[in-house]
């Protein structure tokens, strides 16, 4: 059996060595980063307008009521962040886009708001509107945001910093389902949303960090209630304007 050449020995010990020192290699070049994420918190409904049209019968062909009471909720969801990465261990600001969904309630209970409207009869006008019924309005939120950030004690072990502020906006699709029991009234309304931003994560390890956000998410959405006893015609469009205040966990690799 022929012994192995000296040359051979080497050419052996450097393509054992390429194996180990590839993947480092192409995890220092790498040009992005991802995480996954999960949160929570409150989400605090802003007082709104709601725009009705009245339909037929009622005395009045348009109205608005003034400062309606959406209540208050708990809000949760998930996000899927990519970050681009020009240089390694370095304090620039950098681009992120992310995929972020949120998920909350704007009840509408019963109360009476100040109103304007146009009637029908001169001389006549609408002073307030009284919501009798309770309506259920579960919220859900699906953008894309566009995301900066700026990496603070970057190291060897954190190249992206300890922590880090980050600012966004971002564009999406807002789907609210509203339900009034007391007369088995249900119906759905899709609503273009739009969204900011602002938050701070930390990193407690490499991989995993907390984080804390500020958001506020706003949509439209007219509800005509067919089939709710209402006057042909009538329909309601509701602004959803919601700042959410949470807090989260997230993995990067």
């Amino acid at each position: 059996m022929e012994r192995p050449t000296w040359a051979g020995v080497q050419a052996i010990v450097l393509a054992v060595m390429a194996l180990f020192l590839l993947p480092l290699q192409a995890q220092a070049e790498r040009n992005w980063e991802f995480s996954v994420g999960a949160f929570g918190g409150k989400a605090f409904n802003s007082n709104g307008d709601v725009k009705f049209k009245f339909g037929e019968g009622s005395g009045f062909t348009t109205g608005t009521a003034h400062g309606v009471n959406l209540n208050d909720s708990p809000t949760f969801g998930a996000k899927v962040t990519a970050w681009y990465l020009p240089r390694q261990y370095n304090w620039q600001p950098q681009i992120g886009l992310e995929l972020d969904y949120t998920k909350f309630t704007a009840d509408l209970h019963q109360q009476t708001a100040g109103a304007t409207g146009t009637s029908l009869t001169p001389g006549f006008e609408l002073g307030s509107v009284t919501f009798s019924t309770p309506q259920d309005i579960s919220v859900n939120v699906l953008a894309a945001n566009l995301l900066f950030r700026y990496p603070i004690w970057a190291t060897p072990e954190l190249p992206q910093g300890r922590f880090y502020p980050y600012i966004g906006a971002g564009l999406g699709v807002q789907r609210a389902r509203l339900s009034v029991p007391i007369v088995s009234h249900q119906e759905t309304s899709y609503s273009p949303a739009i969204q900011g931003m602002v938050g701070l994560k930390f990193f407690i390890f490499r991989n995993f960090a907390l984080f804390g956000e500020w958001k506020r998410t706003t949509g439209w959405h007219t509800f005509t209630y067919d089939g709710a006893g209402l006057p042909p015609g009538f329909s309601a469009r509701h602004t959803i304007a919601s700042n959410h205040v949470v807090g989260g966990i997230a993995l990067h690799f």
